[in-house]
C-alpha cells in the first residue's frame, strides 16, 4: 500500500486514539457475551509514519484479505482471535490458547505472542481447588532498526472462558 493514501498525521493521532478507545468498549462488551471459546481482543496503536503489514501468524488468514491486517500510519487496528478455552488435560497440566504474529514495515519488524492457560492452587486439604487464568504476552522489536513497542493487558474476565484484551503500542506508549 502506498503510504500517501492515508490522510492521518501525527497531529491527528490523539483523536484517533480517543476514537479507538471509545470503539474498544463496545467490542469488549461483545467479546464478553461469548461463552463457547476464549477470545483475545487486540488493539494496535501505530504512532509511527510507517505502514506495518502482517508477515506471519499462528492463525489461518485465508478467509480474510491480508490487507485487513495492515496497520496504517498514525492509526489503529483491532481484531479478535479465538481459541478453545484452556482446561486441565491430565493431572496438573493445562492446555493453552496461544497466538503469535509478526509485522514488518519498511524499516521495522516486531513479533508478538500471547498465551492463556489455567492453574489450580492446591493445598493439603483442598479437594476442589479453584481454577485461575494465567495470561502472558510478549512483544519485541526484531528488525535491523529498533522499534519502540510495548504491549499490556487492558481487560480481563476472570471466570471461564477467560477472555482478555491487549493493547500494542508502536512508536510510544499509548
Amino acid at each position: 500500500m502506498d503510504e500517501t493514501e492515508y490522510a492521518n498525521t501525527a497531529s491527528d493521532f490523539p483523536n484517533i486514539i480517543k476514537e479507538a478507545k471509545e470503539e474498544e468498549t463496545g467490542v469488549w462488551d461483545n467479546v464478553k457475551r461469548v461463552t463457547s471459546h476464549s477470545h483475545v481482543m487486540i488493539y494496535f496503536y501505530n504512532g509511527t509514519a510507517e505502514t506495518f503489514n502482517l508477515t506471519a501468524s499462528s492463525w489461518d488468514t485465508g478467509a480474510d484479505p491480508i490487507e485487513r491486517y495492515a496497520i496504517a500510519p498514525w492509526d489503529y487496528l483491532s481484531f479478535v482471535l479465538r481459541e478453545e478455552t484452556p482446561i486441565f488435560a491430565k493431572g496438573r497440566t493445562s492446555t493453552q490458547a496461544k497466538h503469535s504474529f509478526t509485522y514488518k514495515s519498511e524499516n521495522h519488524t516486531f513479533e508478538f505472542s500471547t498465551l492463556l492457560k489455567v492453574r489450580k492452587d492446591y493445598s493439603a486439604f483442598s479437594f476442589s481447588p479453584e481454577t485461575f487464568p494465567v495470561r502472558e504476552n510478549k512483544i519485541r522489536s526484531i528488525g535491523t532498526s529498533p522499534l519502540r513497542c510495548s504491549s499490556r493487558i487492558i481487560r480481563i474476565v476472570d471466570s471461564k472462558p477467560y477472555h482478555y484484551g491487549v493493547v500494542i503500542s508502536l512508536g510510544g506508549e499509548y
